[in-house]
């Protein structure tokens, strides 16, 4: 598994695997381009070539490249060796003079078959939470953050600090501002962000059980509302699900008064969590679909709350276990490739869904003992996603963009 740094990135929205990833591939390729050129040819494939212009793609390589003038081609017909393909040629009187070829892996992360040195290096030598939960018993590990720090550099610490004080800062952005989100002219997708007044309306509420779910709704909305307006994001772990971790931790610091320090080693916790997920099945839409995305979220942000409220490392793993179960098979379908319509709503959704997966844990994990595992789920999602058409795979081919783009013609 990799550091905690490569699971929480601060980055441009709306989206990890179609924007910041195209961006660090761009900036290598730029490393290699010799002498003078005319133009850099970016090609993007598969649900880069079909969602990229909604998700901003092509502004994201056109920034990063220049001064370099760029053309982007989005190839919606060529069969790829990967859902998240692009390539990236250099040209001087109309001669190929370098080309590379990059996937996004979600969350950021790239790999490549010709320019390796984008490509990032485990530091955890363990590959699921059976072995991480023996490694904890077997060495008397005080818990995850423990276990963290055995094999993350020491200044990881100040890292994830700088990182939740991101996410805070998103947040509290979101919560001011209720302009338009960019997107293209068809009216479903003009959504006015409404993150400051679902805030403000919270405390009229004198329920104490609904008040806490339109904070914490409030909250998710304000960072995917931000990410989805092409602002700065951690990706917690995507940018499309950015809203929904934050939401819980910010809820645990603003409105319950928990002290920032203990906030932020929840981090430790929520990371691993993702990290397992990120490496035996995956956290981008465009390969396991939304259950990749806001499952993976709300799973963190679940275990996060179990650590934050003090319960051992089977409720940990049991409120994990439970947001992630209850997520499996939901599908991808943003409306014409933008991440407004299902996305935002389902951050807060995710949100709500990890407070009480944490409170299935508190209370009810100590009557009933979970026959399902942490791994056993990660399992389940990745054989789920594997099963998915392509349609519900961010491709806005399926689904609610399929249902929402034809009414939009009619």
């Amino acid at each position: 598994m990799k550091s905690l740094e490569k699971l929480f990135r601060y980055g441009l929205g709306p989206s990890s695997s179609h924007t910041i990833a195209p961006s660090i591939a761009a900036r290598s390729f730029k490393k290699l381009i010799k002498g003078d050129i005319d133009k850099v040819v970016v090609t993007f494939y598969g649900s880069l070539g079909l969602t990229g212009h909604g998700h901003g793609s092509d502004l994201a390589v056109i920034d990063a490249l220049y001064p370099y003038k760029t053309e982007v081609v989005f190839d919606t017909k060529t069969d790829a060796p990967h859902p998240l393909y692009l390539s990236f040629e250099a040209m001087k009187g109309g001669v190929s003079l370098i080309k590379r070829h990059y996937a996004s892996l979600g969350g950021g992360e790239i790999t490549s078959e010709d320019d390796p040195s984008v490509i990032e290096k485990d530091i955890y030598p363990y590959h699921n939470l059976n072995e991480i939960k023996a490694k904890i018993n077997d060495e008397h590990l005080s818990g995850i953050k423990e276990f963290c720090l055995l094999y993350e550099d020491p200044s990881i610490d100040d890292y994830l600090s700088n990182a939740l004080k991101m996410m805070f800062s998103s947040l509290e952005h979101g919560l001011t501002v209720d302009s338009y989100i960019p997107a293209n002219d068809n009216p479903r997708l003009h959504w006015k962000r409404c993150a400051k007044s679902i805030y403000e309306n919270a405390f009229t509420i004198k329920d104490e059980g609904a008040k806490r779910e339109m904070l914490l709704s409030a909250y998710a909305y304000a960072v995917v509302e931000s990410s989805s307006s092409r602002e700065h994001v951690v990706t917690s772990p995507t940018c499309g699900s950015s809203g929904v971790l934050p939401s819980v931790l910010y809820y645990c610091y603003h409105d319950l008064g928990m002290p920032f320090e203990k906030v932020k080693d929840a981090l430790y916790t929520a990371g691993i969590f993702g990290n397992i997920v990120k490496q035996n099945a995956s956290i981008a839409g465009a390969i396991g679909g939304c259950q990749a995305e806001i499952g993976t979220a709300s799973s963190m942000a679940a275990a996060a709350l179990a650590e934050l409220n003090g319960l051992s490392l089977y409720q940990i793993e049991y409120a994990s276990e439970c947001a992630m179960e209850h997520f499996l098979g939901l599908s991808c379908d943003p409306v014409d490739g933008y991440v407004i319509i299902p996305c935002i709503e389902r951050n807060g959704m995710g949100a709500l869904r990890a407070y009480d997966s944490y409170l299935y844990a508190k209370f009810i994990a100590p009557i009933r003992h979970n026959q399902v595992s942490f791994d056993d789920v990660v399992a389940a999602m990745k054989l789920t996603g594997d099963s998915l058409a392509s349609a519900y795979k961010e491709t806005a081919e399926g689904g609610l963009a399929e249902i929402l783009k034809e009414k939009k013609t009619k």
